[in-house]
């Protein structure tokens, strides 16, 4: 079991690292941007899937693998970098073709696997509960149920974060929705999200390359 007064520190700690402007926030904001308010919200269930993923990844000794294999970690930012690159194309050509705000593909479930995607080509996750549950976790009880359960806080504190800037980023699209030339530049903004996304996970590719030499 949780040492219940880690519990205030903990949901604090994540609480700020939510809030704080990263790769989560600008990714929502662009898909809110591109899909409207239901897309969103599906990408940020999609993302919050991610979290419970690398919660159970990181329970279960990803230590020892990332140790065995560090460049597995390099492999998959890569293949997070190309997606990322993809949306931005996607969302070019939508810019291009005049693709009405309220045509977005926000019906099925297309976001929401994109949102599972993204999340887990991004192996910072990894690294990140490595060095942060470990000091939320106490000795008393399973280490691996405390990280689970640390973890499934984390991702509630996530997707409540997350689904407010969904909210506002699709909303902003919606007021927008029915002006042509707006359609066009808020598809553009959403491409140069996603681009920008790659370009800061390319970034650190290479300054980790660089530093590791």
């Amino acid at each position: 079991m949780i040492d219940i007064s880690v519990l205030p520190p903990f949901v604090l700690a994540t609480v700020l690292i939510c809030i704080a402007p990263g790769t989560d926030l600008a990714y929502m904001i662009g898909v809110g941007i591109a899909g409207g308010r239901g897309a969103a919200l599906r990408a940020s269930a999609g993302v919050a899937v991610g979290v419970l993923v690398y919660s159970f990844v990181v329970a279960a000794g990803a230590g020892q693998l990332v140790a065995r294999v560090p460049w597995a970690l390099t492999v998959l930012q890569a293949v997070g970098a190309a997606y990322l690159v993809w949306l931005g194309i996607d969302s070019l050509r939508s810019a291009r073709k005049g693709v009405s705000l309220n045509d977005a593909d926000t019906g099925d479930h297309r976001w929401f696997l994109r949102g599972v995607i993204v999340n887990l080509t991004n192996p910072k996750m990894v690294l990140f509960f490595l060095s942060f549950l470990p000091q939320f976790a106490g000795d008393a009880g399973s280490t691996t149920a405390q990280f689970i359960t640390l973890g499934l806080i984390f991702m509630v504190i996530g997707l409540t974060v997350d689904s407010l800037v969904s909210v506002f980023a699709g909303t902003l699209q919606q007021r927008l929705s029915d002006s042509p030339r707006a359609a066009t530049t808020l598809h553009s903004v959403a491409a140069a999200v996603f681009f920008g996304l790659a370009a800061f996970v390319v970034y650190e590719i290479v300054a980790g390359a660089l530093a590791g030499h």
